[in-house]
């Protein structure tokens, strides 16, 4: 069997908080939105076209504009469509954190996930000396220490990106389960299976951007996993803040907090996408939110491949996990 796979099975094995860990993350993400949704967020409007804090609906359950003409139903979808996107109220919240932030919930949480691994990976097989049974199969450590490095920045935030579309599709059909045939079906926008490739296509542009960006704060977590004997979280953590507050302390500066800033967000700086992109523009002669192709039209990652930080970081991963290869070699705590 090929060598990459068993040592990519190996970490799902030894590591299981690798896949469970996002799943549970993205089921609590997806049951809170089923919640707001189907018990927090008004089926349908008020007398004065605005939304409820409650559910309006007949007695019978039945949708409270179920008696009005057709003419009529759509007269109300169409100013419920006009005035949403202005709207800030719960619905138009809860739709904008839903559809456009839940990305970012998941890729967030897959990187705290990402960094205890990392810690943890090179420092736990030494702890429980499985890394004797390892080294007595006919792998290089070079194999292995490149295969957790795999697993940290293609597995899971591959994994990440294709979980939270999966959670918008999900998303979707709660939303058209619950309003569907209402006229607050028409606040939102029509769904296009063009426009959701195009906002995958830009998440994985993104989580490429990211990853190369953090590359040496991986291979600096994966050095201090294969040289920490022992408290490896806070060898990881305390050498950097030991930094900033002794130079604040001494030199009354902050070029080092600056650094590691710039190490954290600084890539954001380096995307360019159109402001005007944004903005709420007019269709059919009403108001509508921005579209995912208008914003994907404008997406430019050229400045983050054109930054020297991002190769000068790579060029210094590349050497930290070198030393954590080597470091492994020599170090198996027998």
């Amino acid at each position: 069997m090929n060598t990459l796979t068993i040592n990519l099975k190996r970490e799902f094995w030894e590591h299981r908080s690798l896949y469970i860990a996002p799943l549970v993350w993205a089921a609590i993400i997806t049951v809170m939105f089923a919640y707001v949704i189907f018990f927090v967020v008004p089926h349908d409007m008020g007398p004065h076209g605005n939304f409820n804090g409650h559910i309006s609906m007949g007695p019978d359950g039945a949708d409270a504009t179920a008696e009005l003409s057709d003419a009529e139903r759509k007269q109300v979808a169409d100013a419920i469509a006009r005035s949403a996107a202005q709207s800030h109220g719960p619905t138009q919240k809860v739709y904008a954190a839903a559809y456009l932030g839940n990305s970012l919930l998941v890729a967030g949480f897959a990187c705290i996930v990402v960094f205890f691994y990392l810690i943890d990976c090179l420092y736990s097989e030494r702890r429980d000396r499985s890394i004797l049974f390892w080294k007595s199969l006919p792998i290089s450590d070079a194999q292995v220490v490149l295969s957790k490095l795999a697993i940290a920045l293609v597995i899971v935030p591959l994994g990440a990106i294709l979980l939270a579309m999966a959670m918008q599709l999900v998303m979707l059909a709660m939303v058209w389960l619950r309003f569907h045939g209402s006229a607050v079906w028409g606040a939102f926008p029509d769904w296009s299976f063009v426009e959701w490739f195009k906002s995958l296509v830009m998440a994985l542009g993104l989580g490429l951007v990211g990853v190369l960006w953090y590359a040496p704060i991986a291979g600096y977590l994966l050095l201090m996993s294969s040289w920490a004997r022992r408290n490896v979280f806070l060898w990881a953590v305390l050498p950097p803040i030991a930094l900033i507050v002794l130079e604040l302390f001494f030199f009354h500066t902050s070029i080092v907090a600056r650094f590691f800033g710039e190490r954290f967000v600084g890539f954001v700086r380096q995307i360019h996408v159109d402001p005007t992109a944004f903005n709420v523009g007019s269709r059919d002669g009403g108001a509508a939110p921005a579209r995912v192709n208008d914003i994907f039209n404008t997406f430019d990652l050229s400045g983050v491949f054109m930054h020297a930080d991002m190769w000068l970081g790579l060029v210094a991963a590349a050497a930290m996990v070198f030393v954590a290869i080597r470091l492994r070699r020599y170090r198996d705590e027998s």
